[in-house]
C-alpha cells in the first residue's frame, strides 16, 4: 500500500509534459498489444474453421493447404547469407555502432542491408504440387539463425552459431550480425491463401472462356473473319453467320484441348485481397500453428492488459490531483 501511494505521489509530482508523454505512449503500446492479440486470435479462428484440401482436387479460392516445401524447376535459390539451399528466406545484417554524447556511452544496432525472398517455390502433397508466391504473405520460417563476424559480408557459415551460447561469445569484438530465416526443402509447412489455376487444357480448363478469347481474337482481324464466315458477301457477319463462327472456334478449342496444344495447368497459392482473410505461410503443423497463435495471443495480452489499466490508473490519480 505504501508503495502504491509513493507512486501516486510520483504521479502527481511529476512535470505536465513529462507524464502526459508517458501515459499516451503506455496507452499506445496497450492498445497495439490488445489489436496484435485480436490478430492472432481471429487467425486462430480462420485456421481451425478451415478444411484442409487436397492440391488435386482443390476448389478455386480461399483454401488451407499441408504439405512438404519443394524447390521448383530452373535456378536454385541460396539464401544470401549462408548459401544454403532453401524455398524461401529474409535476412538482415546489422552494424553495431557506438555513440559518445555528454560523458556517456550508447551502442546501438543498425541495420545496413536486408531483403526477404519473392521467388515462387512448391508445397507439395500427397496429390500433386502447387506453386507458393510469397509476396505479401506472413511466414513463420523453419530455421532462424544469428551470428557474428568482422565485415558487412559475413563469412564461412556455422550451425553451431545458432545457439545461444555461440551468440553470446560470437559479440566480442565482432561489430557485424546477421539473422537469417530460410524454409527448406522438406520442411513440413502449411498455408492458407488464395487458390487459383493459371492456364492448362487439364480438368480445370474453362472452354467457354477459350472460346470467348478465341471470338475476340477473330473480331479483331475484320478482313480474316469476313473472309471465313461472311457467306452472303454484305460485308457484315450476321447472327446466323455468328452462329457458326462460334461452332467453328469451339471446334477449334476441343481440337486444341485433345492435343494437349495448350501448356499444362500451373496451380499457385498467394496473397488474397481481402484483409479478412490473412495469407499464412508456416512451418510445421496446423496444430503447430494453432498453438503458436494461442501463445503469441496470452504474451500480448498479458503486457496489454496491465499496461493498459496502470495507464488507466495514473491519468485518474493525476486528474484527481488536478
Amino acid at each position: 500500500m505504501a508503495t502504491l501511494d509513493t507512486f501516486a505521489n510520483t504521479i502527481q509530482q511529476a512535470q505536465p509534459g513529462e507524464f502526459w508523454f508517458l501515459a499516451i505512449v503506455c496507452t499506445l503500446m496497450a492498445i497495439g498489444a490488445l489489436i496484435g492479440a485480436f490478430v492472432y486470435l481471429k487467425r486462430k479462428r480462420v485456421i481451425e474453421d478451415m478444411p484442409t484440401s487436397l492440391i488435386r482436387s482443390a476448389p478455386q479460392g480461399y483454401i488451407e493447404l499441408q504439405g512438404m516445401a519443394d524447390l521448383m524447376d530452373g535456378e536454385p535459390i541460396h539464401a544470401p547469407l549462408s548459401m544454403k539451399l532453401c524455398g524461401w528466406y529474409k535476412y538482415k545484417v546489422e552494424h553495431r555502432e557506438t555513440h559518445y554524447a555528454n560523458g556517456k556511452r550508447t551502442t546501438r544496432w543498425t541495420t545496413v542491408d536486408q531483403a526477404t525472398s519473392e521467388e515462387l517455390f512448391y508445397l507439395v502433397d500427397t496429390s500433386g504440387h502447387c506453386a507458393i508466391d510469397p509476396e505479401g504473405a506472413v511466414v513463420t520460417p523453419t530455421h532462424s539463425n544469428t551470428w557474428y563476424g568482422t565485415s558487412r559480408i559475413p563469412g564461412r557459415y556455422h550451425d553451431s552459431d545458432g545457439v545461444w551460447w555461440a551468440r553470446v561469445l560470437g559479440q566480442l569484438g565482432k561489430p557485424y550480425r546477421y539473422n537469417e530465416q530460410r524454409i527448406e526443402p522438406g520442411d513440413p509447412i502449411y498455408a492458407i491463401g488464395h487458390f487459383t489455376t493459371h492456364g492448362g487444357v487439364g480438368p480445370r480448363f474453362d472452354s467457354d472462356a477459350a472460346v470467348g478469347e478465341l471470338l475476340r481474337e477473330w473480331k479483331r482481324d475484320q478482313a480474316s473473319i469476313l473472309g471465313r464466315f461472311d457467306e452472303n458477301g454484305d460485308g457484315q457477319i450476321d447472327a446466323e453467320e455468328w452462329e457458326k463462327a462460334r461452332v467453328e472456334a469451339e471446334r477449334e478449342v476441343a481440337a486444341g484441348q485433345k492435343e494437349g496444344s495448350g501448356p499444362p495447368p500451373v496451380d499457385v497459392l498467394g496473397r488474397t485481397r481481402d484483409r479478412r482473410r490473412p495469407f499464412v505461410i508456416a512451418a510445421g503443423t496446423e496444430d503447430d500453428i494453432i498453438k503458436t497463435c494461442m501463445r503469441t495471443a496470452a504474451g500480448l495480452l498479458t503486457v496489454a492488459v496491465p499496461l493498459l489499466c496502470t495507464a488507466i490508473w495514473a491519468i485518474g490519480v493525476r486528474l484527481m490531483a488536478g
